[in-house]
């Protein structure tokens, strides 16, 4: 017989695995962002339209996205492997989710990433 407890338990895990691994892909996402303007090696390497032919009409934002999404499915699964089967206390994770998702949209401004260029 199923407990209430452990369905509750699932639901936490699976909606903290969501709203973590979001956070960390819109922290990878303020990252780049910020690394596309610094370096021209990043920048090229990042053109995945013009690269690999990926995300045509996009345009360069391709490849910082195409990098968050991938950094979304890896936490998630890494996370999972790390949550999986034990108690987690749901206002922690979203609190540390919202604060990385704040921390990579702030990132995305350029106000913010212009403070750290270069010369």
């Amino acid at each position: 017989m199923i407990r209430r407890g452990d369905i509750r338990n699932a639901l936490i895990i699976f909606f903290g695995l969501a709203f973590a691994a979001a956070g960390v892909a819109c922290l990878v996402l303020g990252i780049f962002v910020t690394l596309y303007e610094f370096s021209s090696a990043v920048s090229g390497f990042l053109k995945f339209d013009a690269n690999v032919g990926f995300g045509k009409g996009v345009g360069p934002l391709s490849g910082r996205v195409g990098i968050a999404i991938i950094a979304y499915v890896i936490s998630w699964v890494v996370l999972h492997l790390m949550w999986r089967g034990k108690e987690l206390n749901f206002r922690t994770v979203l609190l540390v989710s919202l604060v990385l998702v704040g921390l990579g949209f702030a990132l995305t401004f350029p106000p913010i990433f212009k403070l750290a260029a270069p010369g």
